[in-house]
């Protein structure tokens, strides 16, 4: 059975790029799915030998841990700016993650409006 080693959801192709790489290099056998036309499926790098698969994470860890050393930390300006880059290039998503938070927030605050 195929074992799930890195989930390419979100993941800037430079960065899959540098795994598939890791893996190739280290003689790792994967195989890679992705979300489909409809983005339901799960997009990833999967490793059928359990063995490979337990190097393969922990190589990955790894690299991720090298990166994140790397990285600069995000300020709140730069999020609300990538908030609304990412909201513009999918806003199906955006207004109906709105929706959702509005429903729930309407389902939360009815029991106590009813009190009053």
């Amino acid at each position: 059975m195929a074992t799930l080693v890195f989930r390419l959801k979100y993941v800037p192709d430079e960065e899959a790029d540098d795994i598939r790489q890791l893996l190739t290099d280290h003689d790792i056998a994967f195989y890679e799915t992705t979300a489909g036309r409809w983005q339901i499926s799960m997009a990833g790098l999967w490793v059928k030998d359990k063995e490979q698969a337990i190097k393969a994470r922990e190589l990955i860890l790894e690299d991720q841990i090298a990166r994140a050393k790397t990285m600069r930390p995000i300020t709140f300006g730069q999020w609300i700016l990538g908030y609304l880059q990412h909201t513009r290039q999918n806003p199906a998503e955006a207004i109906f993650t709105l929706i959702a938070v509005l429903l729930i927030l309407g389902i939360s605050i009815i029991p106590f409006t009813l009190w009053l």
